[in-house]
């Protein structure tokens, strides 16, 4: 297990980072450290108890919980089964407040699988325009139920976060608690993880104001001068929800790989379930898979689960190998992606090539053109490598 802390460590010499990384092995950890500043206005640094937003890996946390809830209304499997099929109507049914008196037509088609494994059709839209403005949930759904699907339901695979937005209203019902307070009953209470959260109310920066997050980073996108730059525009924490509002650290991220993976969560049916290959997606490097919540990835080395999360501030990853019960997470408070001048530069690059079909090919001509546009953009790229941690778990170690 020495390949990657040393991998850590060369690439660290050479790379400005920001953020915690942690390894461990059979249920060990074997390598953890912080790099970086977590709050540039009070020089903080980050540690291995620095906590972050990790955006979308909270899918497979919302995925859990809809499997938990579903299996303890009636412990079986085909009975799982039959209820992640039925279509949304049977939870969200017609006189719901959420449809605001007008159930959509594809909610008697849509499936809760079909959620879990982003092949509903639902359009994604921009749900937020600025921190302040406060968007009550069925305003969100207005948004959605009106529009036909992108295509019908189970024949593609499109990442939605609406699909995610979605399950967050189903399990409050089926609960009776905010997913929020259900997460904290069921998995982070009873696994120790108490530094993992999701808040319902506010933003990371109202929170970093509040002084009651401590530990919490603050999020940034872009370098101006030699000078870190906050992000413009946190999420709204009660828009993140399911699809990618929750708060951890390393620490807990690990304890979460263990109990998951571990049969700990669930009986080992129920784990096979969530763990299946359910539909198959584009991927440039292996064979993939979106299971509920998570992507495996076929390796020669050893098959790989993992999820990774990006927002305006922060990205993150969490990767788990089981032949070797190795276990890796990467979070970071460094994001190039949400930077407005990139993004813009982004979209009209991938709007100027978008006669390229190949995904590769067009993502290798959009960065030439990035990098002629922004000397010195590849460098910056280079340094989010790690925290993608694409090839560190597939080492031969």
């Amino acid at each position: 297990m020495t390949l990657i802390p040393k991998k850590i460590q060369e690439f660290q010499k050479t790379h400005v980072m920001n953020g915690t990384i942690a390894v461990a092995h059979g249920g060990e950890t074997v390598y953890a450290n912080g790099f970086g500043i977590a709050d540039y206005l009070t020089n903080q640094l980050c540690t291995k108890d620095t906590q972050f937003f990790i955006a979308s890996i909270t899918k497979q946390f919302t995925a859990a919980a809809l499997l938990h809830v579903l299996w303890h209304k009636d412990p079986s499997v085909e009975s799982l089964k039959a209820a992640l099929h039925s279509p949304l109507i049977n939870y969200l049914p017609a006189n719901d407040f959420m449809w605001s008196g007008s159930i959509p037509e594809w909610a008697e088609k849509v499936s809760l699988h079909h959620l879990l494994t982003h092949t509903s059709g639902i359009p994604t839209t921009s749900f937020q325009k600025d921190e302040s403005t406060v968007i009550p949930p069925a305003e969100v759904i207005k948004t959605l139920k009106d529009k036909p699907l992108l295509f019908e339901q189970g024949t593609k695979y499109q990442y939605s976060y609406a699909g995610y937005f979605l399950l967050s209203e189903i399990i409050a019902r089926l609960a009776g608690k905010s997913l929020s307070q259900y997460l904290n009953d069921h998995f982070f209470k009873p696994l120790e993880m108490h530094n993992t959260f999701m808040p319902e109310t506010g933003t990371c920066r109202t929170m970093k104001a509040s002084g009651d997050y401590p530990n919490l980073a603050r999020g940034y996108t872009c370098f101006e001068n030699s000078l870190p730059t906050e992000t413009k525009t946190y999420g709204r924490n009660a828009l993140l929800c399911g699809a990618g509002g929750l708060i951890s650290n390393v620490t807990d991220l690990l304890k979460w790989n263990e109990n998951l993976y571990g049969n700990k969560v669930f009986p080992g049916e129920v784990t096979e379930l969530m763990l299946s290959e359910h539909v198959q997606i584009d991927s440039e490097d292996a064979p993939s898979y979106y299971c509920y919540g998570i992507i495996k990835i076929k390796h020669t080395n050893g098959d790989v689960f993992k999820h990774d999360g990006g927002m305006a501030g922060f990205i993150s990853t969490l990767q788990y190998r089981p032949c070797d019960k190795l276990s890796v997470v990467a979070l970071a408070n460094f994001n190039i992606y949400y930077c407005q001048k990139f993004s813009q530069a982004f979209d009209e690059e991938y709007k100027r090539f978008s006669h390229i079909k190949n995904q590769t090919d067009l993502n290798k001509v959009v960065d030439q053109a990035m990098e002629e546009r922004f000397p010195g953009f590849l460098a910056i790229k280079k340094s989010h490598e790690l925290m993608q941690l694409k090839d560190l778990i597939t080492l031969d170690t």
